[in-house]
């Protein structure tokens, strides 16, 4: 019995023992900390690669976009046509709802079993790296949450320079989403992420010193 991963509420203890989660706006630096996170040989989890998993040809959840939004959405090749049910989400916003009825139970799931398979915690804390925390009312579910922060300058000046989008589009994007400055209040702890990436990899040591006293 001891051998078999531990699945639905022993990972959720697990995920709220010992897993951060890693959170914060658009171009705020969240992907550039887990990437220093990883090569500090922390164990990060991103809920966009698992998002990505989750609607690979086969997957029971692909199946349910499909029925939910058309064969339209899906090629030829049976691969899940992104552009096509982002421009249904943006034309329709009643539609979202549906959608991430289907999409967020199966990201959780497919974390869980992540935790488990891998046999996470254990006396090590690991990452969580997703946008969707606060907004999901999800934060409860973690250990910590820790938010990447920077001023709206900044964060505009990145998100231009990382999709090529006009600035106008840009702005549009940052503020339809929560700000950086909300999720940082809202968060255990805040990283700054407005500096050089050898003061950011201090920053980041010092909080996990503070995280595991």
């Amino acid at each position: 019995m001891s051998g078999k991963p531990k699945t639905g509420d022993d990972a959720q203890a697990i995920i709220k023992q010992w897993c951060i989660a890693l959170t914060g706006a658009v171009a705020t630096g969240k992907s550039t900390v887990g990437t220093i996170l990883k090569s500090m040989g922390m164990t990060v989890i991103d809920a966009d690669q698992l998002a990505r998993d989750i609607v690979q040809p086969g997957q029971p959840t692909l199946e349910k976009i499909r029925e939910a939004f058309g064969a339209g959405v899906i090629s030829k090749e049976g691969i899940l046509d992104r552009d096509k049910l982002r421009d249904i989400v943006m034309t329709d916003p009643s539609t979202r709802e549906k959608l991430e009825a289907i999409m967020h139970p199966a990201i959780q799931a497919r974390f869980e079993t992540c935790v488990t398979t891998n046999k996470l915690g254990r006396g090590q804390i690991f990452f969580y790296e997703a946008a969707l925390i606060f907004e999901l009312g999800r934060e409860h579910l973690f250990r910590e949450t820790w938010a990447t922060t920077c001023d709206e300058p900044c964060q505009l000046e990145r998100l231009q320079e990382r999709s090529k989008l006009p600035r106008d589009k840009c702005l549009d994007i940052i503020r339809a989403q929560w700000s950086a400055e909300r999720k940082a209040k809202l968060a255990n702890r805040s990283i700054d992420t407005q500096c050089s990436t050898d003061d950011l990899t201090k920053k980041i040591k010092e909080l996990i010193k503070a995280t595991k006293a």
